[in-house]
């Protein structure tokens, strides 16, 4: 069975004891979360992820009535990844509505004066194939209330072998409740094959998150995987 790495919300103001909304977690963990993105370029593992991405104004802000402090806003440092440089190489894809059922991403010329390029899902698939980090911003817990989200993960499945073929690896920032488990939540509710690696994941709550965690994960077919 082929692997599909997924890196949740792996940034500066959740993993740093300076960020906005940092989550104290051992050590380990971080050092965990980098080998297995290491070992997932150089076996040539797709990448995907999710990036926090708000803006200053956002609703959860707590100087906007919201629950948290001010965190990931795009653009300032507190939004960056911590492992920047793995993969080698990112697209971020920004909060978008399809296009009459598509995803078009506009990206950027790849030669002087073409004009940008539009990348849809089939495309966005191929970059993570090649190595390329596809990385989708959203503003709530869910990697998948970013649209491009499910129609890009699909065509990547399918481009690996279908369903049946393929497992999710999911690591990151946080569980406890929070964007790790939506993620797993997500894939598993589409019908995925996906497992926690908690030994790679931080929760909000501690060990009494991570056990909450893997005792809900588990009831909708999501396994927790505690150790290396």
């Amino acid at each position: 069975m082929r692997t599909i790495v997924v890196d949740v919300d792996t940034q500066r103001d959740f993993m740093l004891p300076e960020g906005a909304l940092y989550v104290a977690a051992d050590a380990m963990v971080r050092m965990a979360i980098a080998r297995v993105l290491q070992q997932a370029q150089r076996d040539g593992v797709p990448i995907l992820g999710s990036v926090d991405s708000h803006a200053y104004d956002a609703w959860e802000f707590s100087g906007n009535g919201g629950p948290f402090a001010p965190h990931c806003v795009k653009g300032t440092p507190g939004w960056l990844r911590v492992f920047h440089d793995v993969p080698k190489k990112t697209r971020f894809v920004p909060l978008a509505p399809l296009t009459d059922g598509r995803v078009r991403n506009l990206v950027g010329e790849s030669r002087k004066a073409a004009g940008a390029r539009e990348l849809d899902a089939d495309a966005l698939a191929r970059e993570a194939l090649g190595g390329v980090g596809v990385y989708f911003e959203k503003e709530v817990y869910s990697l998948f209330a970013n649209p491009a989200a499910e129609p890009t993960i699909a065509a990547l499945v399918t481009a690996m072998g279908g369903p049946e073929a393929v497992s999710f690896d999911v690591l990151g920032y946080c569980a406890g409740g929070y964007c790790v488990d939506a993620a797993a939540r997500g894939l598993r509710q589409l019908g995925y094959n996906v497992r926690v690696l908690g030994f790679a994941t931080a929760a909000i709550g501690g060990p009494a998150g991570a056990e909450r965690s893997a005792n809900d994960l588990a009831g909708v077919g999501v396994q927790w995987v505690a150790s290396p």
